[in-house]
């Protein structure tokens, strides 16, 4: 939470500045440790209204490429061997994005107040993953900042590449899906209900399927008003309702209930697990600490909660490849074999980041599986529906022609 304060020195001088904190406590303590006398501290949120986090949450996003583009040249400016104030200000000059401009000018400022960098991310965390706040305080608790962020750059890399494999993979079932969706509506809303006049007027007897076909479209034109509530309540089920626990759980579950899709699932969930596992580690992050930041950022529920069950039995003194293999169904025997071969040489963090690569080639595999699998099947079925529409409608003109002959 970001606090302005109006302080004075013994000899009466104001001084006016702000601070990041999570009460007023700690700006007082601040202010003691300066010998200054405090004066005024508010919330700034106090004087605007809405905090400047929660305002730039409304209208403006870091993107991962934001992300990416951060932290490689914090990187590269700190290993030119500039200060991370300096650093700082390069980006603040060169930020094309106003919430980028923000953040990172907040930095500065609670650089200079004596706080860490990883404080103010903390404090915008609803913008940056836990795995970028936590090796962030790893980097500076060991005081090395710039390969922490060179390698913090790294992982964001894999994971932007990984996000945008999948996305690709899918894109051309879901634009068949969407043209299908629209095809079959624009026959059922507009072309049958015309062509239905027509049939009653002449008084053919209707086939069975035309029909069924029939019973749709009237259902479906019956009312505007409802056909519009079902549609809001379908996007309002997929955008919103998908991203609570709730919706991600039922989601997940139905995802795992599919067989060709179960595997994909399970082996993005491992590589994120132990890429980001391996990058925590290799920042110097403890065993524990990892283990509940990969867990926060796995993005899997079952995964989630396999590792915190695995970081209660580490605290106990349990080895975590033993913590592994009490999860056959999520952590493959493959993987405990490797984890414990890097416990006995020190090599875990490499052996991880080793696992996470070779599963990026397995996810590329199911991907390539899975959309030769869905294009016929997608094809199939439009075909089937969209037949089936235009077999309802020449069954009757047929039976219509061969009444006047």
């Amino acid at each position: 939470m970001l606090y302005r304060y109006q302080a004075s020195d013994k000899e009466g001088a104001i001084t006016e500045g702000e601070f990041e904190a999570s009460n007023k406590s700690e700006v007082v303590n601040f202010l003691e440790k300066k010998n200054l006398i405090p004066i005024l501290v508010e919330e700034k949120s106090a004087v605007k209204g809405i905090s400047l986090s929660a305002s730039l949450a409304i209208f403006e996003r870091v993107t991962p490429i934001d992300q990416i583009i951060l932290v490689r040249n914090l990187s590269a400016t700190m290993r030119s061997g500039l200060s991370i104030v300096e650093s700082l200000d390069i980006l603040i000059a060169d930020a094309t994005k106003d919430i980028m401009r923000k953040i990172l000018t907040q930095a500065k400022i609670n650089l200079q107040n004596g706080q860490p960098l990883s404080a103010t991310f903390t404090s915008f965390k609803k913008f940056f993953p836990v795995i970028f706040i936590g090796m962030l305080k790893a980097g500076e608790s060991a005081g090395r900042l710039d390969s922490v962020f060179e390698e913090l750059g790294r992982h964001l890399t894999r994971e932007y590449n990984l996000a945008k494999k999948i996305k690709s993979a899918l894109a051309y079932p879901l634009i068949l899906s969407i043209a299908s969706i629209a095809v079959v509506s624009l026959l059922l809303f507009f072309v049958l209900p015309r062509l239905t006049k027509t049939f009653k007027q002449s008084g053919v007897e209707l086939p069975l399927i035309t029909k069924i076909i029939v019973a749709a479209s009237n259902a479906l034109t019956y009312s505007p008003v409802l056909d519009l509530t079902i549609i809001g309540a379908l996007v309002w089920f997929f955008v919103y309702f998908r991203k609570t626990d709730v919706g991600r759980k039922i989601f997940l579950k139905i995802l795992l209930s599919i067989p060709i899709v179960r595997d994909l699932v399970k082996k993005v969930a491992l590589v994120r697990f132990t890429r980001t596992l391996g990058s925590l580690i290799s920042s110097g992050t403890s065993i524990v600490e990892s283990l509940n930041l990969s867990a926060e950022s796995v993005g899997n529920d079952y995964y989630k909660k396999a590792i915190l069950e695995s970081v209660k039995q580490v605290k106990t003194g349990v080895p975590f490849s033993k913590t592994l293999g009490s999860s056959p169904e999520l952590f493959p025997h493959f993987l405990n074999s490797l984890v414990v071969v890097g416990e006995r040489t020190g090599t875990l963090e490499k052996i991880l980041k080793n696992f996470a690569e070779f599963y990026d080639e397995e996810i590329d595999n199911n991907l390539k599986d899975l959309t030769t699998f869905l294009e016929p099947v997608l094809l199939l079925l439009m075909g089937i529906v969209v037949g089936s529409i235009a077999l309802s409608v020449l069954l009757p003109i047929y039976k219509l022609v061969g009444k006047f002959i």
